[in-house]
């Protein structure tokens, strides 16, 4: 075997031949922000010296592959893909000028090939190589023209000038003794723009001592190319229901399926942990059983996510924080589909557990005391009704996991949070028409008058005495309810989830303001929680006992029964301890 180390500064006109991407490397990811650093340091570096000070870029690692039928030399391009890649798109784009004497073959992206000597736009979004380099072709061009308005092509020249002239590479030559997947391992692991999972690439679809087929390679390829693909559909949907975590944290996705198989920590501080489990456990076992069993548990969730059922009930403990998919996937190990779907069950019943001796004082929560197992109780609700009332909707985890979601109180007697003079407006001006519904077979109403004229003097002087509103908030909180009783105001039956986004003003209003608000929120196509809707549009209460500006004991006593049907099959799996 050849053993020699090649280490030269090389001008890019003298880079020539086809650069080989193997396998086990990503595509090209550089975002925008890379391209257009890249692009300003070329620029700086041009002007600060007249065009005569060289630019370095960071090395080249190659290793001879052979002669092509051309004459050509073929290279292993073990790293340095990206740098390489935007220099050549830079050079495409003024292409009528400056021929690239270099490049790319790719293992198993043949239409990648392609594409980046076509940049066909219309093809830019169905593949994700595809993106980013045609990304980079467009952030070149914007970069111009925000750079240089007045005289795009001139300075376009210059710059593509000055990089065939003066921009060098690290060329960093390998003999054939090396073994190309070490040494791109041992370069990318401190680099933070790979992922865990692009080295774990690397580990799958490396050449061993004992060889691999390149129709095998090919095909892990392939399938790890559409789990990508799969984790990123439906509008997140997916992604939603195996995690609560944000999937802009993840550049690439399968990153998450490797952290979940690896029983990666939240709190786990080493960036590489996945990589290096990944690679022990590779050391011990097979590698296309590996594989398998990373198909496996994509497979797996693909079919929880299919199924109605599962897909509820484990999105509802993954969503709640009460298990993680990681915790999911270890139940379901060796057990039978009859056997997890009853443990299911028990996870669940064990989500809203808590110690009493009597189960009558089981629904007894209080707003401050209770407010964690209320927020769950109050989410299992809604997604069980979906479940359990045959609506044609899935719970929408991934609308639900982008919210801030809090306990409102469906009728509210507080104005705590009203402290500003344009709150109070606010909240005068939206229960001024609810008032007036209620009185309007009344000519003259006193406390309709009162509301008026608070308005008017708010508007005309920019002031209001804080005792003022609070004494005409309490008026308008009495008229608006069925009674002055307040002891049911923090208690189960008179909360439902809402977003944290919904303003001040309405986690103080009053049901009637509530109802009209939440009604013109959904119309909007603002996102609100099935049982929440259906409380506001007064669902739960027989016909003939509805009052519609009123949030009154019937209804409290008729919401509550409706939980607790729902809820009851786990309920009734509740062990109470001493």
């Amino acid at each position: 075997m050849e053993n020699y180390v090649i280490l030269e500064a090389k001008p890019i006109k003298d880079i020539r031949g086809t650069f080989y991407i193997p396998a086990y490397q990503r595509g090209y990811r550089w975002e925008r922000t890379q391209v257009k650093t890249l692009l300003n340091d070329l620029y700086q570096c041009m002007e600060a010296n007249g065009q005569k000070k060289d630019y370095c870029l960071q090395p080249v690692v190659v290793q001879k592959k052979g002669v092509q039928k051309k004459g050509e030399l073929k290279y292993d391009l073990i790293d340095g893909q990206q740098r390489l890649t935007t220099i050549y798109i830079l050079l495409r784009y003024a292409e009528q000028n400056f021929e690239t004497e270099f490049s790319f073959e790719y293992e198993t992206r043949e239409k990648t090939q392609a594409f980046l000597e076509n940049m066909d736009p219309q093809l830019a979004q169905t593949n994700i190589d595809f993106f980013h380099i045609y990304q980079a072709y467009t952030t070149i061009k914007d970069w111009l023209e925000e750079t240089f308005p007045a005289d795009t092509d001139s300075h376009l020249y210059k710059l593509c000038n000055y990089v065939k002239e003066k921009v060098k590479v690290i060329w960093y030559e390998v003999g054939a003794e090396v073994d190309p997947i070490v040494l791109f391992t041992r370069l990318n692991v401190g680099k933070i723009q790979l992922t865990n999972a692009e080295l774990i690439r690397a580990l799958f679809l490396s050449d061993t001592p004992n060889g691999m087929e390149n129709r095998r390679k090919y095909e892990m390829a392939i399938q790890w190319d559409d789990i990508e693909k799969q984790l990123r559909d439906d509008d997140d949907a997916f992604w939603a229901f195996i995690t609560r975590k944000r999937a802009e944290d993840y550049p690439t996705r399968i990153d998450l399926l490797f952290d979940l198989m690896c029983h990666k920590q939240d709190a786990e501080k080493d960036p590489l942990f996945t990589f290096f489990k990944m690679e022990e456990h590779l050391k011990h076992a097979d590698r296309d059983r590996v594989w398998q069993e990373v198909i496996n548990a994509f497979l797996q969730l693909k079919e929880w996510y299919k199924n109605n059922v599962c897909y509820h009930k484990i999105g509802y403990l993954i969503a709640s924080g009460s298990k993680t998919m990681a915790d999911l996937l270890d139940e379901a190990r060796g057990k039978r589909k009859s056997e997890f779907m009853k443990r299911l069950d028990e996870m669940i019943a064990e989500s809203i557990t808590w110690s009493t001796n009597d189960k009558d004082s089981y629904w007894d929560l209080d707003y401050h005391k209770d407010y964690n197992r209320i927020c769950r109780i109050l989410l299992l609700f809604n997604v069980q009704s979906i479940l359990y009332n045959g609506v044609q909707q899935r719970f929408p985890f991934n609308k639900y996991n982008n919210e801030e979601w809090s306990i409102e109180h469906i009728h509210a007697q507080n104005s705590e949070g009203l402290k500003t003079v344009d709150l109070q407006l606010e909240w005068l001006e939206w229960h001024l028409p609810s008032l007036k519904a209620i009185h309007r077979d009344e000519s003259d109403n006193e406390l309709v008058r009162d509301v008026e004229k608070a308005i008017d003097d708010i508007r005309q002087s920019g002031r209001f005495i804080r005792s003022d509103f609070d004494d005409i908030f309490r008026r308008v909180v009495n008229d608006m309810s069925d009674t002055t009783d307040t002891d049911y105001i923090n208690t189960l039956p008179n909360l439902a989830l809402l977003s944290c986004g919904h303003n001040t003003c309405l986690s103080n209003s009053t049901f009637d303001v509530k109802r009209n608000l939440i009604i013109k929120m959904d119309k909007s196509g603002e996102f609100i929680p099935y049982c929440t809707k259906m409380t506001f549009l007064k669902y739960y209460e027989n016909s003939s006992d509805v009052q519609v500006h009123f949030w009154g004991q019937k209804d409290r006593e008729a919401y509550l029964q409706a939980i607790q049907h729902v809820i009851a099959p786990y309920y009734d799996l509740i062990k109470f301890n001493a």
